[in-house]
């Protein structure tokens, strides 16, 4: 049981109660104004003082000594607001009733806080400080846009708005709220593109709901405002105010979910640790020159003479030290030749945290992923596109057409990865699907970036490079929609994932990684009602349409087209004007 508290602390407890009941003030504004946790605040103000410190005990009665505005001013000062309301003087009527409106409103028994100068600058106090406080406070930032308010001579308006804006130009975050209180012949530049919430004459109770809905993180739908015109309170186009720019219907999004899905797969496990060690001194020249690395694979392979394939882990150099997933502290590795036995170890979230590092981590990844995707995927016929980095490309199997069974998701079908392009039945060319496989770095995690392509060989290996083959494809693959990048991706998912269940499991090093198999994707509560679709089932039911359209698009792409000609010329094939005897048909066996 807890000792009895003292009289101090009894006394205590009440006074703060009564600033809770009398004051207003919660006990996590208390918390904050005072610096003591609010769980400490909760237990004082339920008799529990036993596990008080003396010293959260001096805090909590400095601030209760405090005059009724010394309090007052601490606790706005720690405040946070839902929103700054940012408006000229002479539209301080609207801002008032609006501020008023915003909060008396709950929801859920959460009443809104606002920001607006009237209320929070008092005499004598700095009005840039204030009003920075304020914006730094401010959860939202509202515009209240009125002919008024681009017209000022202060400059005030301007420099709030011009503050936001400068830290979030495209208004990623959505802290900046347009709302649109009266018409407004002109409207800056750079806040045309954002969308307002209308509040013009009988627009202001539904407006006033936009706003709440905002507030509160739920899910509306704004109105779009014309760009580059006038704003007229008839809601009517004015000709004579149109720019060069394409104007925008007005329309509303449903408040639905929808799911957007990207070319990138989540890395969701990566090696736990990076090996250091630095390179074995009785390698070094005498002059003390480090081998180059090369060297460094030679006596790697030769220390495996009884292996018929030697194995070359992935390691890269950085200044004088061996960096790899392999473990270096072990003098089994198959890196051991080449190091010194005081070898470090890093935990790679820790190694990742600077920009060198990452990049340290991108590369070995790369080396992985190489080493995996040219041994196992596609029963060996992935080829490393030497002159492309990251760049693979299914090749023929056994010198015919590469035709590969998949399943999307569910249902089988098949697709053409490699295919001979004939003429008369000689072999010209060929063309593979082909892919980017690439590692990259979005704000805390790694992801693989999978860009589809095509590539042209001249007999199924030898890449034929260049701008024209570069304009050939770019024709290929600029009719592709959403529909036809989400199955590329999920055939090289599949690829890459060998048909097997689970996620794509690679050997880095001596330890692991794995890839998601569903890609990154992003969730707007903004839509159209009815519209929605299972993206994946719609894949599997179609995938077969998009592989025999493809087929389609690439057979007359390659039977036609002066570019075409141009680079079989370049090839030494001749060329005649009617490419029509080009066709995809089965290679003659003495071809």
């Amino acid at each position: 049981m807890n000792e009895p508290a003292p009289n101090s602390a009894v006394a205590l407890a009440i006074g703060i109660a009564d600033l809770v009941n009398r004051e207003g003030l919660s006990q996590s504004e208390i918390a904050k104004a005072t610096g003591v946790s609010q769980p400490l605040v909760s237990k004082l103000l339920s008799g529990d003082y036993g596990k008080l410190r003396p010293n959260t005990l001096l805090k909590l009665e400095s601030f209760k000594r405090l005059t009724k505005e010394e309090r007052q001013r601490i606790v706005n000062a720690t405040r946070t607001r839902d929103v700054f309301l940012s408006h000229r003087s002479a539209d301080s009527e609207f801002v008032k009733k609006l501020a008023a409106d915003i909060e008396a409103t709950d929801i859920d028994r959460r009443r809104f806080t606002v920001w607006i100068d009237e209320a929070e600058i008092k005499a004598g106090q700095s009005i840039p400080g204030a009003i920075t406080h304020g914006l730094e406070t401010s959860r939202l930032f509202a515009i209240v846009m009125t002919p008024a308010y681009f017209r000022s001579e202060s400059g005030w308006t301007d420099a709030e708005w011009h503050a936001l804006l400068h830290t979030d130009p495209d208004n990623r975050r959505r802290k900046i709220i347009p709302l649109l209180a009266a018409d407004c012949p002109y409207i800056p530049f750079l806040l045309r593109h954002l969308h307002a919430i209308d509040m013009r004459g009988n627009r202001y109770k539904a407006g006033l709901d936009k706003l709440i809905a905002i507030l509160a993180d739920q899910p509306y739908a704004p109105p779009v405002v014309h760009r580059g015109q006038l704003i007229a309170g008839s809601g009517r186009i004015d000709r004579s105010t149109l720019v060069a720019e394409r104007s925008i219907p007005e329309a509303a999004p449903d408040p639905v979910q929808e799911s957007l899905y990207c070319n990138l797969l989540p890395i969701d496990r990566l090696p736990q640790y990076v090996y250091m060690a630095p390179i074995a001194k009785s390698l070094r020249s005498p002059s003390g020159a480090l081998p180059r690395k090369e060297k460094l694979k030679e006596i790697i392979r030769s220390e495996q003479s009884d292996n018929e394939r030697p194995i070359v882990p992935a390691f890269r150099i950085v200044g004088e030290q061996v960096v790899s997933f392999h473990d270096l502290e072990t003098a089994e590795s198959f890196l051991a030749p080449i190091v010194d036995e005081n070898a470090t170890v890093s935990p790679v979230e820790e190694f990742a945290r600077e920009e060198e590092g990452r990049k340290i981590i991108v590369s070995l990844l790369h080396m992985a992923i190489s080493r995996y995707a040219i041994r196992f995927v596609g029963e060996g016929t992935l080829i490393s596109d030497e002159s492309k980095l990251h760049r693979y490309f299914f090749g023929p199997r056994d010198g015919k057409d590469n035709t590969i069974e998949w399943r999307p998701v569910k249902n089988k079908t098949t697709r053409t990865v490699a295919k001979a392009c004939t003429r008369n039945s000689h072999v010209e060319f060929w063309r593979h699907q082909a892919a980017y496989l690439k590692v990259v770095f979005l704000a805390t995690k790694f992801y693989l970036h999978i860009t589809p392509t095509w590539v042209l060989t001249r007999d199924g290996r030898c890449v034929i490079a260049g701008p024209k083959v570069g304009r050939i494809v770019s024709k290929w693959t600029a009719p592709e929609r959403n529909m036809q990048v989400l199955y590329h991706v999920r055939f090289w998912t599949w690829a890459l994932r060998r048909g097997r269940p689970g996620p794509i499991s690679i050997r880095a090093g001596d330890q692991w990684m794995e890839i998601a198999t569903v890609p990154a994707s992003i969730v707007l509560n903004h839509g159209i009602a009815d519209d929605q679709r299972d993206l994946m089932r719609l894949l599997d039911l179609e995938a077969a349409t998009l592989a025999r359209t493809e087929e389609e698009a690439a057979d007359a792409a390659s039977a036609s087209g002066e570019e075409l000609a141009e680079l079989l010329d370049d090839l030494g094939v001749e060329a005649d004007e009617d490419l029509d005897s080009f066709g995809t048909e089965e290679p003659s066996t003495d071809a």
